[in-house]
């Protein structure tokens, strides 16, 4: 344990000052410390797109390349002096406990990542900037948040919770992991998930300049009015709920589906 830990520390400081120097792309292999169990990967970044891939490997491969804000940086000049450099791109990564953390700060300098892991693996993957997220060939238990860009996931297995604003999410499942409640919201894109024909789930969804269309036969509940009275002022208020619910093959956990622009699809695989 002692020598991995050595080994990685080493591996790390090797990256850091190759970023220093400028070199903005490489690749890393980062070994879990007890690769026989399942691991974690999360990964961070400010601005750029975050590409995973589940392999038959034991260990995580990330492969980074630097994005440069400004194509002519040599040529730029301010009050008569050259441009020598600008914002440097950062990236850590550490490993404790079966753990892998990638991470980037950088909201000048983005970075664009390819990572591939096992597929038996957890995941958390975030970006914010500038960036999609994609995901592919992975089983395990999946986060993905992102805040302008898409978020795509595909031949994937267990659950996911998927989040973005102006970008569209599309995610094909292979399988999913009973009992478990997923999540898919943007506000400015449509939500497009392939799902397994024997799927069981209560669906809850909602649009508000789109539409829903689904493969799935599902009896829509009737929504129920919801009556409140407000201690302070004593007054009576009644809420008509406006989502829209249904059960899919007799019913399962919540699956919350949520859009403002876009419309909400639900195919069968």
């Amino acid at each position: 344990m002692k020598k991995t830990a050595l080994t990685l520390a080493a591996m790390l400081m090797l990256v850091c000052a190759n970023l220093g120097l400028g070199q903005d792309s490489g690749e890393l292999t980062v070994p879990f410390s007890e690769p026989s169990k399942r691991g974690k990967v999360r990964i961070d970044i400010k601005k750029g797109s975050i590409e995973v891939r589940g392999t038959e490997r034991k260990d995580v491969l990330i492969s980074y390349v630097g994005r440069s804000e400004r194509k002519n940086d040599s040529e730029r000049t301010k009050d008569g002096l050259r441009r020598i450099s600008g914002a440097a791109m950062d990236l850590e990564i550490s490993e404790k406990n079966n753990y892998v953390d990638i991470e980037s700060d950088s909201w000048n300098s983005g970075v664009n990542l390819k990572v591939e892991v096992p597929r038996n693996v957890d995941l958390h993957v975030e970006t914010y900037n500038d960036g999609n997220l994609y995901i592919s060939n992975v089983s395990g238990e999946i986060v993905a948040d992102n805040y302008n860009g898409k978020i795509a996931a595909e031949n994937i297995s267990g659950s996911l919770v998927a989040n973005t604003y102006n970008g569209s999410i599309k995610v094909t499942f292979d399988k999913i992991t009973p009992d478990t409640p997923m999540a898919f919201t943007t506000y400015n894109g449509d939500v497009d998930l392939t799902l397994p024909e024997n799927f069981k789930a209560s669906l809850k969804m909602k649009t508000a300049r789109g539409e829903i269309y689904s493969a799935f036969d599902f009896t829509i509940k009737k929504n129920e009015p919801v009556t409140k009275t407000e201690k302070k002022s004593g007054t009576y208020k009644v809420y008509l709920d406006d989502w829209v619910r249904g059960e899919v093959n007799g019913g399962g956990p919540e699956f919350m589906i949520k859009n403002y622009n876009g419309d909400i699809y639900l195919r069968k695989k």
